[in-house]
């Protein structure tokens, strides 16, 4: 097969995702953010200026290997380029660090690098880095993207500018895998001179290098002046301030001491509406959810599980905490999705009596207490009081320790500490990468570290291993299936996305995964 078809072939793997967009809709466009198309045509981009960026919390890592939250992708994405890039508008992979890849057969990956790319150090960005970042991210003792390397048997120097990766079976997903975290070249040279102290320093070949990171203050950035892509690094650099409460965010957005906020509440949206200020909404695959660690009562036992969903009133969380904006899931994906699953419309309705009998069935009588870890912002806080409220009713009683969202990972995932943790699961692009890093039981996000039901890992190798869309399709349903029924998680709400930005930014596009990116964006002249 050719070279050009098997790229083809890999973006068949997206399976209709340009359908679910189009379905899905409420992506915003020039007029969702608050400006007239001719606006942003009357004015061509320029360069320079530096960007303000508002952020709810620091990275726990800016070693992309590392890291152990979702929203560490924001910091990432201006200082690492990855393999695969990903077209932000269809979930459909894209040249990215290899301007083309081909399948010689359903296990060999062979990737074609750009040629003449650096790193921020000035070192190249060459098939050995690439080699040598593959097996870091393959091995490393350090490395939470093992489980996305899972399939990778070995990885080659086949060229110069060429890397082949065997593969143990058919992987489906594979360039996805690539276009995330584990696609994500950092410095070999920068890597061995920092050793454990990587994760500050994040030499990478992306549009910008991070110069500074004072903690839990600010992060600052400036342009790569060898970045190989034209008209992507426009702003001379980004400074990232690290605001926890989003209402002062806000405020300082609205005051011109910073130019974009992200993560919003949808309370505040009238705010943004009456201050001038340029709103982003839109849909995203980031869901807020329960975690559960099913390897300790009392969530070993499925009936206790199965209580949680039934003993929860998601329309009214919604309500709630989102002003109804948020759509209420019991799977991690939207409406419209190709994966979403209309069998289990309507199932774990909210029913507080059925919840009781299934504790009384699995020996509580009396109800359960439940140790909680939750985000310590005023958002989470008031999710968790409408949470406590609604589980009080059916004998669950939940107790919250409250930690900053940075570090939820590391108590509830690494020191696994509680039975519960309540967060936001940022989106991934396949619903199988979705899948093997919660469910997984060497993932780092599954706490239990175990198989939570019979058959599921099988099912969810299955998954990976075929390409047909509709196989894929009820290849994904069986893996949502056998989580649903073992309840092995408690699926609240998608978030929406809502952002605000001064009307200098420019170039800006809002995208699925609800994470920003700033290529291509730039600054209008005062």
């Amino acid at each position: 097969m050719s070279e050009k078809k098997m790229v083809d072939a890999g973006s068949r793997v997206a399976l209709g995702r340009r359908q679910w967009i189009s379905m899905v809709g409420g992506m915003a466009a020039a007029g969702s953010l608050g400006l007239a198309s001719g606006d942003v045509l009357a004015q061509a981009p320029r360069r320079g200026g530096v960007l303000r960026i508002v952020a709810p919390l620091q990275p726990t890592s800016m070693d992309p290997y590392a890291g152990r939250h979702g929203n560490d992708h924001v910091y990432l994405f201006p200082a690492f380029d990855s393999l695969i890039d990903v077209d932000l508008d269809t979930l459909e992979p894209k040249p990215g660090l290899a301007q083309s890849w081909s399948f010689p057969d359903s296990t060999t990956l062979v990737l074609n690098l750009r040629p003449g790319v650096v790193f921020h150090d000035g070192t190249p960005c060459d098939a050995e880095a690439v080699r040598y970042n593959l097996e870091r991210a393959k091995s490393h003792e350090r490395s939470n993207v093992k489980i996305d390397m899972k399939s990778v048997d070995s990885i080659a120097v086949t060229g110069p500018s060429q890397v082949t990766l065997k593969l143990t079976k058919p992987d489906s997903v594979i360039l996805m895998t690539l276009a995330d975290r584990a696609g994500m070249m950092s410095s070999p040279t920068a890597i061995k001179a920092a050793g454990n102290e990587y994760g500050r320093v994040a030499v990478g070949a992306g549009p910008w290098r991070l110069v500074s990171w004072k903690d839990n203050e600010k992060l600052v950035y400036e342009r790569h002046p060898q970045y190989w892509a034209k008209d992507v690094a426009l702003l001379d650099g980004l400074e990232f301030s690290v605001i926890p409460e989003v209402n002062t965010g806000l405020r300082t957005v609205v005051a011109g001491q910073n130019d974009f906020v992200y993560g919003l509440a949808p309370q505040q949206k009238p705010i943004i509406e009456r201050s001038g200020l340029q709103m982003v909404q839109g849909s995203t695959l980031a869901t807020w959810q329960i975690y559960l660690n099913y390897s300790k009562p009392p969530f070993d036992n499925v009936k206790v599980r199965q209580a949680m969903h039934y003993a929860l009133d998601r329309d009214e969380f919604s309500r709630l905490t989102t002003a109804g904006m948020a759509e209420p899931t019991t799977q991690t994906l939207p409406r419209g999705h190709w994966g979403y699953d209309k069998t289990l419309e309507g199932t774990y309705k909210h029913d507080p009596k059925r919840a009781r009998e299934l504790l009384a069935e699995a020996g509580y009588p009396n109800g359960i207490d439940v140790e909680v870890i939750g985000r310590n912002d005023q958002r989470s806080q008031q999710q968790a009081e409408v949470l406590i409220e609604q589980y009080r009713k059916s004998g669950i009683r939940l107790k919250f320790m409250n930690v900053p969202a940075n570090e939820l990972g590391a108590k509830f995932m690494g020191e696994r500490i509680g039975n519960a943790a309540v967060s936001v699961y940022t989106g991934r692009v396949d619903p199988s990468q979705l899948y093997s890093i919660m469910f997984d039981k060497s993932s780092f996000i599954n706490a239990s570290r175990m198989e939570g039901a019979p058959g599921l890992e099988a099912a969810m190798e299955a998954a990976r291993a075929v390409y047909d869309k509709e196989a894929r399709r009820q290849a994904v349903w069986k893996i949502q299936r056998i989580v649903h029924e073992h309840a092995l998680y408690v699926p609240l709400a998608l978030q929406p996305e809502l952002d605000a930005m001064s009307q200098r930014v420019k170039g800006f596009k809002p995208n699925l995964l609800g994470k920003p990116r700033f290529h291509g964006v730039w600054l209008a002249a005062s």
